[in-house]
């Protein structure tokens, strides 16, 4: 996932942050890093030693969650573990360590840190999105879908439960839902860039490329640095190159690529791809 969209879950561990030094401690910079989507340098900051244990378990924390956005799962899971030794009853840790199980696939030992979450906060949005997420991923749509149907009502504006929603929507063959989703969701917060996102995503999914193509450049106009839409761009005009002979597509292609990686995007697949392309860029664009 994208997203600066967890920074809101990300902050109920963080306390508030001291009033502006003159020099900022890593946690401070880690959340400005995190909040302008700099995840891989959230990443490096967390090897900085830190002698205090809570400071060092919040940024561990924005660790943890630079790592799902970055598509590292399994290195997030250490980073919420290790804040989970120190703080124990930290709700935001215990719901990031069941998403990180879950994205690897380990469906049955995600369950347990969920419920210890819901047990200490039965109404904790970010850890009743989470077990919708996993309700879906154990194949059970429908009771994913009442899941996040609820929580996207509880929390209409939380960026990461309408994602988790309209995903499990389009799972259902229910388009027209999602793209009511989106759209709401465009009118609510017509400064975030998930509105057009998901309208790009549901655009795609019904042949729609050029339009698409513009909506995830939209979203891109609102966050530059939305990782998850220059890599399903850069698929996308890739795909619509037509073996490369689009020049121009070609050109956006390796452009989001580019962009997706200097994120510090983990796809290893489309890295593979993407390497590909570099080697044949100069023949394939004729100069």
């Amino acid at each position: 996932m994208s997203l600066r969209f967890l920074l809101a879950t990300s902050l109920l561990l963080c306390a508030p942050l001291a009033a502006v030094a003159a020099e900022k401690t890593p946690l401070e910079r880690a959340v400005t890093d995190f909040q302008a989507g700099r995840f891989a340098a959230v990443i490096e900051l967390g090897k900085t030693p830190i002698t205090d244990v809570v400071e060092r378990a919040r940024l561990q924390y924005l660790v943890g969650e630079a790592q799902l956005v970055l598509e590292r799962p399994a290195e997030a899971e250490t980073s919420f573990r290790d804040v989970i030794r120190t703080r124990p009853k930290a709700v935001p840790a215990l719901v990031g360590l069941g998403r990180a199980l879950r994205l690897q696939g380990q469906l049955e030992a995600a369950e347990k840190p969920l419920k210890e979450a819901l047990a200490l906060d039965a109404e904790d949005v970010g850890a009743r999105i989470a077990l919708g997420e996993l309700r879906t991923s154990q194949g059970e749509l429908e009771a994913g879908e009442k899941l996040l149907a609820a929580a996207h009502a509880s929390a209409p504006a939380d960026p990461v439960g309408a994602r988790s929603y309209f995903e499990v929507l389009l799972r259902r063959e229910k388009s027209m839902q999602a793209v009511e989703l989106a759209e709401a969701y465009m009118q609510l917060r017509p400064e975030h860039p998930l509105g057009s996102f998901l309208l790009a995503v549901a655009m795609e999914r019904d042949g729609a490329d050029e339009a698409a193509q513009e909506q995830y450049l939209a979203a891109l106009e609102l966050d530059p640095g939305f990782i998850d839409a220059h890599k399903n761009l850069a698929i996308l005009c890739h795909t619509l190159s037509k073996n490369y002979s689009d020049k121009a597509r070609v050109e956006l292609a390796f452009q989001h690529y580019k962009a997706y990686f200097e994120l510090g995007g983990g796809d290893q697949n489309l890295r593979a791809t993407y390497e590909q392309l570099l080697t044949f860029r100069e023949q394939l664009l004729g100069s």
